[in-house]
């Protein structure tokens, strides 16, 4: 029928309209913005699950960084790297010239690091 329009339509009619803003890692937890520390962000999550999941990306994370850097394990001090998030959830290194990401599934986890020259 002419005039009429579906509820999917009009869904997505009203995503296209709205800026995209996405849920921020804080107000996801329930938290007030900024978290300053890794540790802060790690008490914020409930489950065993997650909490093993965040532990292993951040290793790698910082692994990745230090291979990145050709010092190994032990070249520099793991508390001397920071990976903490930004408001939209997507990590970040305490290191300017460093751009990281991180992916893990159940037991496995994954990270790879760029720097600039």
């Amino acid at each position: 029928m002419p005039g009429r329009v579906n509820a999917s339509a009009r869904m997505a009619a009203a995503r296209a309209a709205a800026p995209v803003q996405h849920l921020s890692l804080y107000r996801r937890y329930g938290v007030p913005e900024p978290l300053q520390t890794e540790y802060q962000i790690f008490r914020m999550i409930h489950t065993q699950q997650r909490k093993l999941e965040f532990l292993g990306g951040r290793f790698a994370g910082k692994e990745a960084y230090l291979k990145a850097h050709h010092t190994g394990l032990g070249g520099i001090d793991f508390h001397d790297i920071q990976i903490l998030n930004d408001e939209t959830g997507c990590p970040y290194l305490n290191d300017k010239k460093a751009h990281i990401s991180i992916s893990h599934e159940k037991k496995y986890a994954i990270a790879f690091v760029v720097l600039e020259e």
